[in-house]
């Protein structure tokens, strides 16, 4: 087998090397995804336009309005005169949120009672409305009980009487959203890219009319196939290192967990995306259609159904059942656990056996296929 082997080995890297807009391409596409994705993908709240009315014009009052958007999150773009202006600029889309701040909102703070301001939220996008909702109703929130707090410390008390909440983030302490989705978006970029570059193997063959030769060679199904899936395996482990390494240096995301581990893990998922596209590729037999269908059934799956973006938990049972398929969805657990929560394979073990399941049922379909097409 091995005599065999060689040959075919030399044939694909050589075939890899020389064709210098694909290798490049090949090596040049997981980072600019990367790149593309991580900074287009956001599931925080950034630089939201609102627009402020303000009746009261009072120093408490622009006060309020500087707190609001000291972090950078809330940029006030537009301070309409009345609450019909302030509407148009809602309709227009000018603005996505809109504050009124009543003309007795200092002499209620002042003498100590309730001071109501309104907040009023765009609505088409209801993702993007809950997220703002929380955020600066949650920066609202923080401000009026540090007034109460300022004025019980006054009266000689420490903080408010009764639940206090301390709350503590684990894992990501900045709640920095690409440390969430650089991880996953990797997951995704290695299932897709990985399948996509072997679905021309077998396919180019059958275009160029070599096929015969691979017909009338003494080698076996699983030699030819081992043969032309090594060298991809190899590029991969390089697009891999590559967008690890921008994660690192560009989204500052920690590895904090075994690199060995993770090694292992990408490796499997890695030889079983290409064995996956192999497969397709001996199936259809052209490189235009397999390149769709790969990525077809490598993209969509991998991005809803992962978890990488909508929770899994919120999904339909039926989907849910479905997403037990896709390998992404382990992948995901697998590079969170390890780049933000350093667990170990303690931790992953169920993971890392779908990595190896899936590997192995992947070489194992694309073997047979191969044998098939080849006869």
């Amino acid at each position: 087998m091995m005599s065999g082997l060689l040959p075919i080995l030399s044939k694909e890297w050589l075939h890899i090397v020389r064709d210098r807009r694909s290798l490049l391409a090949a090596l040049m596409l997981p980072l600019l995804l990367l790149v593309l994705f991580g900074y287009a993908i956001r599931l925080d709240v950034s630089e939201v336009a609102v627009a402020v009315l303000d009746h009261d014009r009072s120093p408490t009052s622009r006060e309020l309005v500087h707190r609001l958007t000291s972090d950078g999150s809330v940029v006030v773009t537009h301070t309409p005169d009345s609450q019909a202006a302030l509407d148009q600029l809602l309709q227009q889309g000018q603005v996505r949120m809109g504050l009124i701040i009543p003309p007795d909102f200092t002499a209620n703070m002042e003498s100590g009672q309730t001071a109501p301001i309104q907040l009023i939220v765009d609505g088409t996008e209801a993702t993007f409305a809950g997220l703002a909702l929380n955020h600066v109703g949650g920066n609202l929130g923080w401000q009026v009980q540090g007034e109460v707090e300022a004025v019980l410390a006054g009266l000689g008390r420490d903080e408010l009487p009764g639940l206090h909440v301390r709350p503590r983030v684990f894992f990501n302490e900045g709640l920095d959203a690409r440390w969430y989705t650089v991880p996953g978006l990797i997951a995704i970029l290695i299932m897709m890219i990985a399948a996509l570059i072997t679905s021309q193997c077998v396919a180019r063959e059958y275009e160029s009319h070599t096929i015969e030769q691979l017909l009338v060679s003494p080698m076996s199904g699983l030699a030819l196939m081992v043969g032309k899936l090594v060298p991809y395996v190899a590029l991969g482990v390089v697009q891999v290192f590559t967008v690890v390494i921008a994660a690192s240096v560009l989204f500052q995301v920690p590895i904090r967990g075994s690199l060995i581990t993770l090694s292992v893990a990408t490796l499997l998922y890695l030889t079983g995306s290409m064995a996956l596209g192999l497969m397709i590729s001996a199936l259809l037999k052209s490189q235009q259609l397999a390149m769709q269908v790969a990525l077809i059934v490598t993209m969509l799956p991998a991005l809803l159904l992962s978890g990488f973006v909508f929770p899994l938990e919120n999904m339909p049972a039926w989907l849910q059942a479905i997403s037990w398929a896709i390998p992404a969805r382990y992948y995901i657990v697998i590079a969170r656990g390890l780049f933000l929560k350093g667990v170990g394979v303690a931790t992953l073990w169920p993971e890392l056996g779908a990595m190896v399941l899936y590997a192995t049922l992947m070489l194992v379909l694309a073997t047979s296929q191969f044998r098939r097409s080849l006869s």
